[in-house]
């Protein structure tokens, strides 16, 4: 995507040296223009309230799913008559599971990069977010790539899963889901057949370590911003409006890895 003169880059980040040392280092490009914002302010450039500038937003976890949902529910609310497009939004975290990762890329995040990543990996994945493509750290690419390709879970399967995430016996599960012992086993064996695992606390394991039996409690703030968004009647699942920009790159980068937006499950409620 060409555009006349620098890219605009507003940072905002719960960490205040995270955004200085992003700043100092997006600043050293002289076809960047980087500032440091708050977290209301940068709501009002994704809504469309601030006639602002802004090209990238590089922001922590939770501010950038906040972003990206904000960004949705406006489009879907302005619709053709949406005021400019909106701002590309790369995440930098420290948060690694491929949970996290799914759920930044499901609410419509563009970027997704680890903190403890090079200066210079982070000046160019505001690069690939900005050819309008999907950018995500190459430790995280392989094992979230594995995890797109294995068939998914059910709901049910997945209330299995936690369950036994506990210690849960099938008689327990059977009593808690209210389902009887054989569906129990018979969620189980496809439970072990989709993840890969041979055994039960082998399967547990790999959802421990993917996220999966590590969701936000109901409490968490984040959750509760993303059921009420959901809950709005303009909104709905799937990926992020065009307006925030799609597309494909399959080369390999060596720092990254830039790849097309995977249709991912919304977040469990």
């Amino acid at each position: 995507m060409s555009h006349l003169g620098p890219t605009f880059i507003q940072i905002v980040h719960e960490e205040a040296l995270t955004c200085a040392g992003c700043a100092a280092v997006l600043g050293g490009r002289t076809d960047f223009a980087a500032a440091i914002c708050s977290l209301s302010h940068a709501v009002r450039i994704v809504s469309g309230e601030s006639p602002e500038r802004c090209d990238v937003l590089v922001a922590d976890y939770t501010s950038a799913l906040a972003l990206a949902l904000t960004a949705r529910q406006a489009a879907r609310r302005h619709g053709a008559h949406a005021p400019g497009r909106c701002p590309r939004i790369l995440v930098l975290t420290a948060m690694d599971r491929e949970w996290d990762v799914r759920a930044a890329m499901e609410a419509g995040v563009h970027g997704y990069l680890l903190q403890r990543c090079r200066p210079e990996q982070l000046a160019e994945a505001v690069d690939a977010v900005m050819l309008g493509v999907r950018f995500v750290s190459v430790e995280l690419a392989p094992r979230l790539a594995h995890s797109l390709t294995q068939d998914r879970l059910t709901k049910r399967e997945m209330d299995v899963l936690v369950a036994m995430s506990t210690g849960a016996s099938n008689k327990d599960i059977s009593q808690r889901l209210g389902i009887t012992d054989a569906t129990v086993k018979t969620h189980v064996r496809a439970i072990l057949s989709k993840v890969g695992a041979g055994a039960r606390t082998e399967a547990v394991a790999i959802a421990a370590r993917s996220g999966l039996t590590a969701r936000p409690s109901p409490g968490d703030g984040l959750l509760r911003l993303h059921r009420h968004l959901r809950a709005q009647p303009h909104l709905g699942g799937g990926r992020a409006p065009g307006a925030c920009g799609e597309g494909l790159v399959t080369s390999p980068s060596p720092h990254g890895r830039m790849m097309g937006a995977p249709e991912i499950p919304p977040l469990p409620t």
